[in-house]
């Protein structure tokens, strides 16, 4: 009995029809189509560009805290020295010359190097001021800064090196704000 065609019906023959499932399973069909790696390429694109002013933003943010930590440290060690330096008449004070030659200059440190250095009390006893890396800038990964002493200009920006009173970051850049440059902290 012949098999009737219908028109426009293709022919199969059943030895080469394949299941669906064989098709997934099998050899050159494996794997993902290019329409779809260029979706996915461009949903990880479109999320980079949105986290990378965001990582941006706060590393920023981070530097300013940073730098807000280190100016008060900073601050915190000059009040203390300049408290220290008024108990030098104290019996047991013994102090370097430098730090003489400091009571001089109105008992604040000549450098901000004699706060590591500290105050050696005459039992012995080191009293530390600050640590290394406090002096380190967080805007400008330096250890400098810019100083002001007691007979400068409040509005000066340069110091005449007496002693060092007050301090404040070398970083001209805009902070985040959009209003006052690190320098002016």
């Amino acid at each position: 009995m012949a098999k009737r065609r219908l028109e426009g019906t293709p022919v199969v023959c059943s030895a080469i029809r394949r299941p669906r499932s064989a098709i997934r399973r099998g050899g050159a069909e494996k794997g993902f189509t290019l329409a779809e790696l260029v979706t996915v390429c461009a949903i990880i694109a479109i999320l980079a560009a949105v986290a990378l002013p965001v990582a941006r933003f706060s590393l920023r943010r981070q530097k300013e805290i940073e730098l807000h930590d280190r100016l008060r440290k900073i601050t915190d060690a000059i009040d203390r020295w300049h408290d220290l330096m008024g108990m030098a008449n104290l019996p047991n004070a013994t102090l370097r010359p430098a730090q003489m030659q400091a009571l001089g200059s109105e008992g604040y440190p000549k450098d901000l190097d004699e706060l590591l250095e500290g105050i050696k009390m005459s039992d012995g006893k080191t009293i530390r001021l600050i640590r290394e890396r406090d002096l380190i800038d967080p805007m400008t990964g330096r250890k400098e800064w810019n100083t002001l002493s007691t007979t400068d200009d409040p509005d000066t920006s340069m110091s005449n090196g007496d002693n060092v009173f007050e301090v404040h970051s070398k970083s001209t850049a805009l902070a985040l704000d959009g209003k006052t440059h690190y320098n002016e902290w």
